[in-house]
C-alpha cells in the first residue's frame, strides 16, 4: 500500500513537471508615417526591409474645425510605392465633436470616405485617431458606427487608445470598432518644464496598466522613437522644435547647458531655427530609452490574453531612426 502512493506522488510530480510552456506571443510590425508628403528615402525604405515591417500606417489628413465647419487638413500628397499594406489613418481633434451637431455625423463620416478614396482606393482598414472625451463619447462614437455603414462593413475599422482610457475604460467607454492601438507615447505632461520625460516614462505607464488584460478588446500598441525640443519661456511652455538635435543646439553659441540634464539656457537673443528667442528661454531636449521601452514591451506581452498583436513605431524618419541603434530596434521588434 505504501509502495502504491509512492507511485502516486511521483506520477503527479512528474505530470506536474510536464506543464506546456508558454509560447512566446507573435508581433506582427508596423510603422506610423507622419508627413503631408509620402515620398520615402532609401534610409527608410531599407528600415522596412531590414525589419521585416508589414503595415505602414499613413496619415492621409487631420479633420480640424475651419470657423464652424469640419474640414480635413494636412492632406498627404502619395509619391512613393511599396510592398507593405498602407491603413489610412485620419486624425481628428476633440473639438470637431464639440463643434459637430449629432445629425451632422453622417455628413461628415461621408466626407471623411470620399477624402480618403480620392488619396487612394486601395485599403483593407480605415485607422481613426482621436482623444475624445466623457462629453464627446457619444457623438465619436456614433461616428463610428457610421463611418463603418459608409464601408459598407467591408474594411477593418481600428482606433487609437489612450492609457487613462485604459484604466477607466467602465467610465470612458469602449469604442465600436475592430481592434485598439494603445499609445504609448507622449504620456506626460508636456506643458509642465519640472516633468522629467513627457514622451515616454515607463513609471507613468505602468500606473495605467492594471486594467490591460480585462479590456475587452483586442489592442495593437504603438511605442515612440523619436526625439524633441520644448520651448518655455517664464516657466511657460511656448513651442516646440522639430527635427533637433542635442547637438544642433550646442552648435548655437546662444545657448549653453543648464544645470538640470537635458535642458540648455538661452544666453542672448537669438533666431534659431526659424524661432526667436529670448534670454533666459529654457529649451528642454527629449528622447527615449530603447531599454525602458523593451521592458514595457514584455510586460505587456505576460499581460494580454490575444496570442498575436502589433507593435507599431511612431514614427518612419530618417533622423529618427538614425538615432538609435538597429540591433535594439530590432530587439524591440522581436518575440519574447
Amino acid at each position: 500500500m505504501d509502495l502504491t502512493r509512492i507511485y502516486l506522488f511521483l506520477i503527479l510530480i512528474f505530470l506536474g513537471s510536464c506543464k506546456p510552456e508558454k509560447q512566446p506571443k507573435t508581433i506582427n510590425r508596423a510603422v506610423y508615417f507622419w508627413k503631408t508628403t509620402f515620398d520615402l528615402r532609401q534610409k527608410e525604405r531599407a528600415f522596412l526591409d531590414e525589419n521585416k515591417v508589414e503595415k505602414i500606417y499613413l496619415r492621409f489628413f487631420d479633420v480640424d474645425i475651419l470657423g464652424n465647419e469640419a474640414v480635413p487638413k494636412g492632406i498627404l500628397r502619395l509619391k512613393s510605392k511599396v510592398s507593405q499594406e498602407i491603413i489610412p489613418t485620419v486624425f481628428i481633434t476633440n473639438r470637431v465633436f464639440e463643434k459637430t451637431k449629432i445629425n451632422e455625423i453622417e455628413n461628415l463620416a461621408e466626407r471623411i470616405v470620399s477624402q480618403i478614396q480620392m488619396i487612394s482606393n486601395s485599403y483593407r482598414e480605415i485607422q481613426i485617431d482621436c482623444d475624445w472625451t466623457l462629453g464627446t463619447k457619444e457623438k465619436y462614437f456614433y461616428f463610428l458606427k457610421t463611418l463603418r455603414e459608409k464601408t459598407e462593413n467591408k474594411i477593418k475599422l481600428s482606433a487609437t487608445i489612450r492609457l487613462h482610457q485604459i484604466k477607466f475604460y467602465e467610465k470612458t467607454g469602449i469604442p465600436p470598432v475592430d481592434e485598439g492601438i494603445l499609445m504609448l507615447y507622449n504620456t506626460g505632461e508636456w506643458r509642465k518644464l519640472a516633468i522629467e520625460n513627457s514622451i515616454f516614462d515607463p513609471r507613468t505607464v505602468l500606473k495605467y496598466l492594471d486594467n490591460l488584460s480585462k479590456y475587452p478588446m483586442e489592442l495593437n500598441f504603438a511605442f515612440p522613437i523619436f526625439q524633441q525640443v520644448l520651448v518655455y519661456r517664464n516657466g511657460i511652455f511656448y513651442t516646440f522644435i522639430k527635427n533637433c538635435s542635442s547637438q544642433e543646439i550646442l552648435g548655437e553659441t546662444a545657448f549653453e547647458k543648464a544645470k538640470i540634464e537635458g535642458q540648455f539656457l538661452c544666453k542672448n537673443d537669438v533666431q534659431f531655427k526659424n524661432i526667436s528667442f529670448r534670454k533666459n528661454d529654457i529649451l528642454k531636449f527629449e528622447n527615449v530609452n530603447l531599454n525602458e521601452i523593451e521592458t514595457i514591451k514584455i510586460d505587456i506581452l505576460k499581460n494580454i490574453k490575444a496570442n498575436k498583436t502589433t507593435l507599431i513605431l511612431y514614427h518612419l524618419d530618417e533622423k529618427n531612426i538614425s538615432n538609435f541603434d538597429s540591433k535594439k530596434i530590432s530587439k524591440l521588434f522581436s518575440e519574447n
